[in-house]
């Protein structure tokens, strides 16, 4: 049986009455599995006979796998995600109905789940940055996002503080909180909460939302988040960001039997999902819009130190169509967006020069071009041709970095290295043998 703190056993009777016991009775039962397919090149090897109701591309599992022994993972084929997140999912399909060309924000995007979700929803003209301040976080955020092939997505490590001009027309703040909905899932949840740590998550959200709103342009959209149940981070927040902020509450429609709770205070609303009545964990949403701006301008610089061109002749000879795609030198490697988002692209750097396109082409030494991991975990035609599928046990070794991978003598050359249609990055067979180029800070241990 779970141990919860007494104050917060306390607080919860207080705040569902007579719902309170099916809450704690549904905290002692196992956490639900749960993946998202990415929306290109999904797939998985496990049976997907349990769809979730709010995410065309979620699904539950009925036990957890070892998700570190699958390629597919590996590839980006899939994210494992809980199933509360994806609520997002539906709440986009809701409020973005049109195609006119858009800038993203996730502002607290790491590990990148909901980036992902996000980026699903992106148009062809379309800018998503994710932005994540913990550096440690946002190389794990750099590396999923790269896993999936996201293309026009831009990563970050800005300060909330930073954000003072309006670019922005969809933000999303999945706030940093007091976990109280991974509870079932995570002892430390358990260990770390107190109602002072409530309280300081609760002034904490209150600051990031006052500074990062700035960057939203008048009409834009802040979609807030939590993982939290209590009142101070959610509902008492939303009236909070509209008396005193230039926002109003705006709500949205969901199907009841999907079982969401609708929370309502004064004039907001909210949206919470109760491990009691959904199958998932403990989320907070509600949707915000911007009824006006500031007029300073300080946050937009005068130009690009390093604006979008066209390839040279060595980057472009990877793509078949190199002409699709806008580019920049960032260091030593060439970054990329489609021609169509590079507008949005350019106006996002103007704002936050120092973010960077997670597209990477590659880089030139000497005669040599060397393709990036992005291409590969990417679905943009190039053209290089060499493909070699591997089984299972060959899989895992390429991704644990070994260079036995075919006894059969290839020519020279790159070639993608595929599992059952997943592609996993990139090996050179050279006239000594395979070179492994799966990125050696992500290969895989424990095996």
């Amino acid at each position: 049986m779970i141990h919860l703190p007494e104050l917060f056993i306390q607080r919860m009777h207080d705040q569902l009455g007579v719902e309170a016991p099916d809450f704690f009775t549904a905290l002692d039962q196992p956490p639900p599995v749960s993946i998202r397919l990415h929306h290109s090149k999904g797939r998985c090897p496990f049976p997907l006979n349990m769809p979730v109701p709010w995410s065309k591309l979620g699904y539950y599992l009925e036990d957890r796998p070892s998700f570190h022994l699958d390629p597919h993972w590996h590839g980006g084929a899939y994210y494992v995600q809980e199933a509360t997140s994806m609520i997002l999912d539906a709440m986009l399909s809701t409020l973005v109905t049109d195609k006119q060309p858009r800038i993203w924000v996730d502002l607290c995007a790491a590990p990148g789940g909901k980036s992902g979700i996000l980026a699903s929803h992106l148009g062809p003209g379309d800018i998503l940055l994710a932005n994540e301040v913990v550096s440690g976080r946002r190389s794990v955020l750099r590396e999923n996002l790269t896993k999936a092939g996201y293309m026009n997505t831009f990563i970050s490590g800005y300060p909330s503080h930073v954000f003072d001009a309006p670019f922005a027309d969809i933000m999303l703040i999945d706030a940093p909180c007091a976990g109280e909905g991974m509870m079932r899932k995570d002892p430390e949840a358990i260990r770390q909460w107190s109602p002072s740590l409530v309280q300081s998550c609760c002034g904490m959200q209150r600051q990031i939302v006052s500074e990062a709103i700035r960057a939203l342009k008048e009409g834009g959209l802040l979609i807030y988040s939590t993982c939290s149940y209590s009142e101070e981070e959610n509902l008492s927040n939303i009236l909070h960001f509209t008396n005193t902020l230039p926002l109003q509450s705006i709500a949205v429609n969901f199907p009841e039997d999907w079982g969401l709770t609708t929370l309502e205070k004064q004039s907001v609303s909210g949206y919470q999902l109760f491990p009691h009545k959904v199958r998932g964990e403990g989320l907070f949403i509600a949707v915000l819009q911007k009824t006006a701006v500031e007029s300073d301008n300080r946050g937009k610089s005068k130009k690009i130190i390093s604006p979008f061109a066209s390839a040279d002749q060595m980057i472009g000879s990877i793509f078949k169509s190199s002409n699709h795609f806008q580019f920049r030198k960032n260091n030593v490697v060439f970054q990329f967006v489609t021609a169509e988002a590079e507008p949005k692209a350019s106006e996002l750097l103007m704002h936050l020069p120092a973010a960077e396109a997670i597209a990477e082409a590659g880089e030139c030494k000497g005669k040599d071009v060397i393709p990036s991991h992005f291409v590969a975990m990417s679905d943009i035609p190039i053209t290089h041709e060499g493909i070699l599928d591997l089984d299972l046990d060959t899989a895992l070794d390429y991704l644990q970095r070994s260079t036995n991978l075919s006894p059969a003598l290839e020519a020279p050359g790159w070639y993608l290295i595929r599992y059952h249609q997943t592609i996993l990055g990139w090996a050179k067979r050279t006239q000594q043998g395979w070179k492994n180029h799966y990125p050696m800070a992500w290969r895989l241990r424990n095996r």
